[in-house]
């Protein structure tokens, strides 16, 4: 698992090693050098290669000038533009000593900064670091845009300038990263929306940190599920393991409007594992998921409610249909379904239902400002769902992403996962840090994708994952399977590839476990 730390958190660890004389800064340029050397080699003699660290005046700047020292002591024809009034003095006098060139960004000309950039094959970002905000300043926007105008690629120093590094919110016009080298500990931000799609590939730089950071509390900010996380967590079945002992996840999900969204859910629960998947669905819903899944059981479903001997039938029958763990309610649905509202007020908290489940798609439009959950229900909307159920609870929609999903699992007490290129898991009830899924590919944004994922949640909530982790690995795999699918963004898919490709990405994963 990748722990993201707050700025404060950071800091403060990494005082104790600062008092007692730890070499940090060097320790941070060797790793830098190492980094971009292994990058350059490839291409040629390094005496041949040109890099430019962009230095600001504070220690971020102090890294990339100590970097590009030892990067000239291996042949590279490293300098440095500097972007403040002032340097690191040290960082500076070590360049200077290795023969290196240091230029002031206020007294070089437009055309001499073109003529710069044109010989350079990499640049260092070293501007702003930990302490940065996500503002430019006027006179630094005219080199980032050139740096963007020549293409070069950036390696950022501990993380992109003009990043919030606790938040992630980051500057319209800062720099993209092909990748971040991290010293110490990785910052939260770049794990989060905003920070993660400038941030490139993290590499994170042991300082001797891990005794000083803290293990729980606001200083942890977020996490983000690995590889390795997926072997531990995904449900895997044993020799006396049944259906039952597997998980068995029902579905209220399909319309005649929207009677795929049931074929894409079910397929995504039964493909993650589910040992039985419920449908719950009209008569002409549950033919055509038949057709595409026989494994299914099907259940009526009558909208609006029939009457048998004076009794209103319930909507959703979990005590007819059998044995249930998990029920997601809303793929394919309106508010306005009775499924809708039955399966909302089956997974409050205190009503008899399964006490595990998701909300999602038109479900979500029918939760109320009453309606409250535990922490095994999982909330799954995108964006615009994200707002709407924010104006109905009387919550602020002016916020980040991070921001608006830990409002609306304070609120509701349901873990809230917000779809979205960086997928941000909020935990309900139990509170603890956030979770950020990295995992997808912008070909996943297409219909009936999001059905896949809540069938796919619900699988792991009926194996008795908790919510939060249920929701994160969820993300991860719906991610991964969409890469697979896609050919790694290359091509086009619809949602229906994503759960057939899901075995072949979990495989992959877990063939790491394999002895």
């Amino acid at each position: 698992m990748i722990i993201g730390y707050s700025a404060a958190a950071v800091r403060s660890a990494e005082r104790p090693l600062l008092d007692a004389g730890e070499p940090l800064m060097q320790r941070a340029a060797a790793a830098i050098d190492a980094h971009v050397a292994a990058l350059l080699e490839p291409r040629g003699p390094l005496r041949d290669r040109h890099v430019l660290v962009l230095a600001g005046s504070g220690a971020n700047g102090g890294d990339g000038l100590h970097a590009a020292a030892l990067l000239r002591g291996r042949g590279v024809q490293a300098r440095a533009l500097a972007t403040g009034a002032s340097l690191h003095e040290g960082g500076a006098q070590a360049l200077r000593e290795a023969g290196g060139r240091i230029d002031r960004l206020d007294e070089l000309p437009e055309r001499d900064l073109d003529d710069l950039l044109d010989e350079m094959d990499l640049v260092l970002d070293a501007i702003v670091g930990i302490g940065g905000r996500p503002e430019v300043p006027a006179p630094i926007a005219p080199l980032l845009d050139a740096v963007r105008r020549h293409r070069l690629p950036v390696i950022a120093v501990d993380l992109p300038s003009f990043l919030d590094a606790t938040t992630g919110e980051a500057a319209p016009e800062a720099l993209a990263a092909r990748a971040t080298l991290t010293f110490g500990a990785v910052k939260a931000g770049l794990l989060l929306p905003g920070g993660s799609a400038l941030a490139g590939t993290v590499h994170a730089v042991d300082l001797g940190l891990d005794p000083h950071l803290p293990t729980s509390g606001p200083g942890l900010v977020v996490q983000r599920l690995t590889d390795a996380d997926v072997r531990t967590l995904f449900p895997r079945p044993g020799a006396e393991s049944t259906k039952y002992r597997r998980g068995v996840v029902a579905l209220a999900a399909g319309s005649p409007d929207y009677p795929g969204a049931a074929v894409l859910s079910v397929s995504g629960a039964a493909r993650a594992g589910a040992g039985m998947v419920r449908l719950l669905a009209p008569e002409s819903v549950r033919e055509l998921v038949l057709r595409r899944r026989p494994e299914v059981v099907g259940h009526e479903s009558p909208t609006p409610p029939s009457h048998e001997t004076g009794h209103a039938r319930p909507v959703i029958d979990l005590e007819a249909a059998g044995r249930t763990h998990a029920l997601v309610v809303g793929p394919g649905l309106s508010p306005e379904d009775p499924r809708a509202r039955a399966g909302v007020a089956l997974l409050r908290r205190g009503a008899h239902g399964p006490g595990r489940g998701v909300i999602d798609a038109g479900a979500l439009g029918a939760i109320g400002p009453e309606d409250r959950f535990g922490s095994e229900i999982v909330l799954t909307p995108h964006r615009g769902e994200a707002d709407r159920l924010a104006e109905r609870l009387e919550i602020d929609t002016e916020q980040s992403a991070p921001a608006l999903a830990s409002a609306l699992a304070r609120t509701t007490g349901a873990t809230v996962l917000l779809k979205g290129a960086v997928t941000v898991v909020a935990p309900g009830r139990t509170g603890g840090p956030l979770l950020a899924q990295d995992d997808a590919t912008s070909q996943l944004a297409t219909a009936g994708t999001g059905d896949v994922l809540a069938g796919i949640l619900g699988t792991l909530l009926g194996a008795g994952l908790p919510g939060p982790e249920a929701a994160a690995l969820a993300a991860l795999l719906h991610g991964r399977a969409g890469r697979l699918a896609s050919r790694d963004g290359l091509v086009p898919l619809v949602a229906l590839d994503v759960a057939d490709h899901l075995p072949a990405a979990l495989a992959a994963i877990l063939a790491g476990a394999l002895p």
